[in-house]
């Protein structure tokens, strides 16, 4: 008898608790029959039945997994297409498909700068730049500061890479 009672009360609070969070969170623009304190009262006041009538009667109407501008096709994508989105299938370099379909993602490309080798060629570029810099500057240093550290020579860079 416990045990039924107990549940009874679990369903009924995990029912009726996001009702009312969903009131408190709802911006008070979007309500139309009653104010948001109004629909608290009645939702705390009526329990199950407040809460069954915010559902059916207060709850704005909100496009949640409908958006009108969804980058997928509206019946979803077929094996073939799946198979070719998978990051299993673009690694490996795709799979051949005949004339159409997803073929433009057989492409290769770079898929981080790791990968680019113009990036890495500038990367490398800044590289020495910031290398060099760093030995004129310390040549730059006092005598007494060249003598903490005799390990460091300085060079000049020369015309050419």
């Amino acid at each position: 008898m416990w045990l039924a009672c107990a549940l009874i009360i679990l369903l009924t609070v995990g029912f009726v608790l996001p009702c009312m969070l969903d009131v408190t969170t709802t911006p008070d623009t979007e309500f139309m029959t009653f104010s948001k304190g109004t629909w608290l009262l009645i939702v705390g006041a009526f329990w199950v039945f407040g809460a069954v009538a915010w559902l059916a009667v207060g709850r704005p109407r909100r496009p949640g997994f409908l958006r009108l501008s969804s980058p997928y096709p509206a019946g979803g994508y077929g094996p073939a297409d799946a198979l070719l989105r998978h990051p299993a299938a673009q690694a490996a370099g795709g799979y051949g498909e005949p004339a159409g379909g997803a073929g433009f993602l057989n492409a290769r490309r770079p898929l981080g700068p790791d990968d680019d080798p113009d990036f890495l060629l500038e990367l490398d570029r800044r590289i020495r730049e910031a290398r060099d810099e760093s030995l004129s500057a310390s040549c730059r240093k006092p005598a007494w500061r060249l003598a903490l550290a005799p390990s460091i020579t300085c060079r000049r860079r020369s015309a050419g890479p």
